[in-house]
């Protein structure tokens, strides 16, 4: 997660945020949500909005996880969280002193530290602390939002199965299912930017009958709007004092076209240009982008789509000649064929390419990895079901990085 912004110099998400408080106000069963969006389009943003501005009759609870690496650890941040909203005068602080008693925890600096092994389990001191957050604030929701899930759903596998400790991790998921359903007044929003569904597919292998988070509906954080986009380009211009020598209304065009309207690269490009010595030109912004594209510094960090591949695409198939080929492999070629591709191309049109590549007969296993690179965000469908880059952005690094541009 990256820096965070004044949550009132976020731009062009208030209606987006006004359907998620809508969407929390439906019932237990389906209130909870899922947040979905590729990296650095601004979930986060959109989380700590509503944690620091939240909507009467919500309680918010923002946790970021990403370096949680146990339960135990996922315990001590929830109820340090809890503890740094509740007042002297509230009797709900006296049960969050008896809870921390009870589980021989110690409150450092105003964070909790929880012993490895203790009278509870982890089980019960989030059972316990979930149950009395939520029955002490019973005239409001209380929502649990867990930034980047996925990474710390992994961190919690790796760790306790080097322990000996079987299924934490979908026992984890599992259990806070279970609480959702429990308490009426209980919601939850899982953020990552990619892999959850990979991440509890895997987890699954191991428990068949789990279905953790089929009961909380996707909401898709995208790029802003453009005229959203256009005022943010405008207020950084101006912000940062950049003289235009071409009008500004078309620089500020051109800032949303080269970053697809993403306020990261939005905000990085014009911190770039405001360095440079002479008035602004339209092609200065066309050729920060490339050179931020093309760098073997990788400033923006882009090769976290090529890398991520091998972690998330990790299957091994076999060929018709019997030679074992990676998913992630044929997860790579169906990027360079679309990267290279002027239209979208229907999922026909990518396997006869490639089939023409590779010695497959098996079409399902190009329209299942066509479905999870749509849902991984590398790519979008339209009505016809054909195929493209849901970000050019996104397109033009990977034919850069690829050594694809003809």
């Amino acid at each position: 997660m990256g820096t965070q912004k004044d949550p009132k110099q976020v731009f062009g998400r208030d209606a987006l945020i006004r359907q998620i408080w809508n969407c929390l106000k439906r019932p237990s069963q389906d209130g909870s949500l899922r947040f979905t969006a590729e990296r650095r389009i601004g979930k986060t943003t959109v989380m700590t909005k509503m944690a620091a501005e939240p909507e009467a009759g919500f309680e918010v609870l923002f946790l970021e996880v990403e370096g949680i690496d146990s339960c135990n650890s996922l315990n001590e941040l929830l109820l340090t969280r809890m503890r740094q909203r509740l007042t002297a005068s509230e009797n709900l602080l006296d049960w969050w002193h008896t809870l921390r008693k009870n589980a021989n925890g110690m409150e450092i600096g105003g964070v909790l530290k929880l012993p490895h092994t203790g009278p509870l389990t982890w089980q019960d001191t989030l059972e316990k602390a979930i149950e009395g957050f939520c029955l002490n604030r019973p005239r409001h929701i209380v929502v649990l939002m867990f930034d980047e899930l996925p990474y710390m759903l992994q961190k919690i596998e790796q760790v306790s199965s080097k322990a000996g400790k079987v299924h934490e991790a979908i026992t984890l998921l599992d259990l806070l299912r279970a609480l959702r359903q429990r308490h009426f007044n209980l919601r939850m929003i899982f953020a990552g930017s990619v892999g959850l569904h990979h991440v509890v597919r895997e987890l699954k292998h191991t428990k068949l009958a789990s279905e953790p988070v089929n009961n909380m509906p996707l909401v898709e954080i995208g790029p802003l709007e453009n005229s959203d986009a256009f005022r943010l380009a405008i207020h950084l211009l101006n912000a940062a004092s950049v003289a235009c020598a071409d009008d500004q209304s078309l620089i500020a065009e051109q800032l949303v076209d080269q970053a697809n309207g993403i306020p990261f690269y939005m905000e990085r490009l014009v911190g770039h240009l405001s360095l440079l010595t002479h008035p602004l030109t339209q092609q200065d912004v066309t050729r920060a982008v490339r050179e931020y594209l093309t760098s073997d510094h990788d400033p923006w960090e882009m090769d976290h789509f090529r890398s991520r591949l091998r972690v998330y695409y990790n299957g091994l198939l076999t060929d018709n000649i019997g030679r074992s080929l990676p998913e992630y492999v044929l997860a790579q070629a169906i990027l360079d064929y679309l990267a290279v591709s002027e239209q979208p191309q229907s999922i026909e049109q990518v396997w006869s390419t490639i089939r023409s590549q590779f010695a497959l007969t098996d079409r399902s296993i190009v329209v299942q990895l066509l479905k999870s690179l749509a849902q991984d965000h590398y790519l979008s469908c339209d009505l016809q079901k054909r195929y493209q880059f849901r970000f050019n952005l996104v397109r033009n690094w990977w034919k850069i990085a690829q050594g694809l541009e003809s």
